[in-house]
C-alpha cells in the first residue's frame, strides 16, 4: 500500500492529478455482451406488450393480466438496459472515442461516433420514456378500450424508434455483433 502512494506521490506533486487507472477490459465486455442480451428481451417483452394491448383493444378485454404484465415488462427490462447503457456511456465513452467536450466536433464528424455519442444514445432514452408514458397512461386509463389503446400506441412508436436505434449486426462501421 504504502509503495502504491509513494509511486503516485511525484505524479501528484508534478501534474497535480492522479493518473486514471485503467478500467477492466472484461467488465466492458461483460457489460457490452449484457447489453446485447437485454436488447433481445426488450424486443420480445415490447413485441408481447404491443400484441396483447392490441388484442385487447379489438375484443374489450380488460386491461389486466398478461397485457398490464407484458407492459410492466418491458418498462423494467428498458429501464435496466437504460442502466447499462448509461454506465457504458459515462464510464467507458472516453476510453472508446477519446470523447473530449474541446473534440466534439471533430467526433461528430465521423459516423460511428456520432451515431453512439448522439443518434443511439438519445433515441433510446426518447424510447424508454415513451414505453414509460405508454404505461402510466394505461395504467390511469378509465375504460379497457382506452388503456390497451395507449399501451399499444406508445408501445408501438417506441418499437420503431428502438428498432431504428439498434446498432444491427448489418449496419457498416458500427454494427454489434448477436
Amino acid at each position: 500500500m504504502n509503495t502504491l502512494i509513494l509511486s503516485l506521490l511525484p505524479n501528484l506533486l508534478l501534474n497535480g492529478a492522479i493518473p486514471k487507472f485503467p478500467i477492466p477490459h472484461g467488465m466492458y465486455v461483460g457489460l457490452m455482451h449484457t447489453h446485447s442480451l437485454v436488447r433481445y428481451l426488450i424486443l420480445i417483452a415490447l413485441i408481447a406488450a404491443i400484441y396483447f394491448a392490441y388484442k385487447g383493444r379489438k375484443s374489450g378485454a380488460p386491461y389486466a393480466g398478461i397485457t398490464k404484465k407484458a407492459g410492466l415488462f418491458t418498462m423494467i427490462f428498458a429501464d435496466i438496459q437504460l442502466l447499462i447503457g448509461a454506465i457504458l456511456f459515462y464510464v467507458f465513452i472516453d476510453v472508446r472515442t477519446n470523447f473530449k467536450l474541446q473534440r466534439f466536433k471533430e467526433l461528430m464528424g465521423d459516423s460511428t461516433n456520432r451515431f453512439f455519442i448522439m443518434e443511439h444514445a438519445v433515441l433510446m432514452f426518447i424510447a424508454i420514456i415513451l414505453i414509460h408514458v405508454g404505461y402510466i397512461k394505461a395504467k390511469k386509463a378509465t375504460s379497457a378500450i382506452t388503456a390497451n389503446k395507449n399501451q399499444f400506441v406508445w408501445y408501438l412508436i417506441a418499437l420503431i424508434i428502438i428498432l431504428v436505434a439498434i446498432p444491427w449486426p448489418f449496419m457498416p462501421g458500427y454494427g454489434r455483433p448477436w
